[in-house]
């Protein structure tokens, strides 16, 4: 009996490293010489796995075969068959939500974007419906879901805290519900969190890295050796948070980045150097995509307002910088992405370091929590399939 189990054992351990192998090498194909090669399996392991995982319906040959200068033959390429799973992913936000299904290759095939809702349980709901939906389109089934939510994450307690332009998250227990509402595993993390492991695929050369996501808050993805860091209980880079002075004489809180650097800050400062008599071609009320605009021109209310987020963002970074030194940092969000934004940060930072970290904007947009998602669900998955298939009882 122990023989057996220590057989099936080898077995999905035997063909996890082919499936690893397939991965590494996906989209394009790999011969069963090369599955051998870089696994250290020998020939007639790989050719009985790969013709059981070619039987369950996971892999098959590849259309197209290897190319070779040798004569003879050339050898015939496996693949993985896209629509063998399919992952679900999610962006909950505080006024839009985007749900996505992508299949076994990390191909988003359907996607949508929703009004968020009212509260967080009907956001969650919502992002279960819209799964369903596009699964039924896609005539596929989900083996897994990320969800991206604001606000801090703990799993402990499957709650999250500080979501502060979402309410009813208080008592929800976010992970369960969703996978009492799609029927499969879940796992849930925090939005910038998931848009980090996104710029992290874009540049795998690079494993120490932030990502800064400005908008109407402020929160860090951290990237380090390669792997996502949550902290010690989901709450690392809650950057928005760090303090910049001491309480001035009328308040008691002290000054945070996010009151200066923030989406309603900078709208707040220009309404605010309007008032006071700065020059400026813009309506008190001007949003920060026309400030910024305006900055670029040289207006003088704008650049002063932009001068004062950008000083704030650059001694953030600076403190970044001197924690984790990280190889790079991407800025993403609707402020944070704005190339006149970024370019105010790098200059400053230019001023104040001799040898000032590599600043750059996103180019992933608002998908980059969804493709993060995306990401996190592929690899909670890859980790399932090979059970599934080989698991079975033969």
């Amino acid at each position: 009996m122990r023989r057996a189990s220590d057989s099936r054992l080898l077995r999905l351990l035997n063909g996890q490293r082919i499936v690893d192998a397939m991965f590494d090498a996906a989209p394009q194909g790999i011969s069963r010489a090369d599955i051998a090669r870089v696994t250290g399996l020998s020939k007639p392991t790989v050719s009985s796995l790969v013709a059981d995982l070619e039987s369950s319906g996971l892999i098959r040959l590849a259309e197209t075969p290897a190319a070779s200068g040798n004569v003879g033959r050339p050898a015939m390429l496996y693949e993985f068959v896209p629509e063998a799973g399919f992952v679900v992913a999610g962006d909950v936000g505080a006024t839009k939500t985007v749900v996505g299904v992508a299949d076994l290759l990390g191909r988003v095939v359907a996607e949508q974007e929703l009004e968020t809702g009212p509260n967080a349980e009907a956001a969650l709901e919502l992002v279960a419906g819209a799964a369903r939906q596009m699964l039924a389109e896609v005539k596929g089934r989900a083996r897994s879901a990320c969800i991206g939510v604001p606000g801090i994450y703990r799993p402990g307690s499957d709650g999250v805290e500080q979501a502060l332009n979402l309410p009813g998250f208080e008592g929800l227990r976010v992970r369960a519900k969703l996978e009492e509402l799609l029927d499969m595993d879940v796992c849930v993390d925090n939005d910038v969190n998931l848009a980090a492991l996104a710029e992290a695929d874009l540049d795998i050369d690079q494993t120490n890295f932030a990502a800064i996501s400005v908008g109407t808050g402020i929160g860090m993805g951290i990237i380090v050796g390669g792997e996502l860091y949550h902290g010690g209980t989901g709450a690392a880079g809650e950057v928005g948070s760090l303090v910049l002075q001491g309480a001035p004489a009328d308040s008691s809180a002290p000054l945070i980045l996010e009151d200066v650097s923030s989406a309603p800050a900078i709208r707040k400062q220009f309404a605010q150097a309007a008032e006071f008599g700065y020059p400026t071609e813009l309506h008190g009320s001007a949003d920060v995509p026309e400030i910024f605009d305006a900055a670029a021109r040289d207006d003088p209310a704008a650049v002063h307002v932009l001068q004062s987020a950008a000083e704030a963002m650059a001694t953030a970074v600076m403190h970044v910088c001197r924690v984790i030194d990280p190889e790079r940092i991407v800025f993403g969000g609707g402020v944070g992405a704005n190339p006149v934004f970024v370019e105010a940060v790098n200059a400053e930072l230019r001023r104040r370091l001799p040898q000032p970290v590599e600043v750059s904007a996103s180019t992933l947009g608002r998908r980059a929590t969804l493709l993060g998602a995306v990401s996190r669900a592929l690899d909670e998955l890859h980790e399932s399939l090979v059970t599934d298939t080989l698991g079975r009882p033969r």
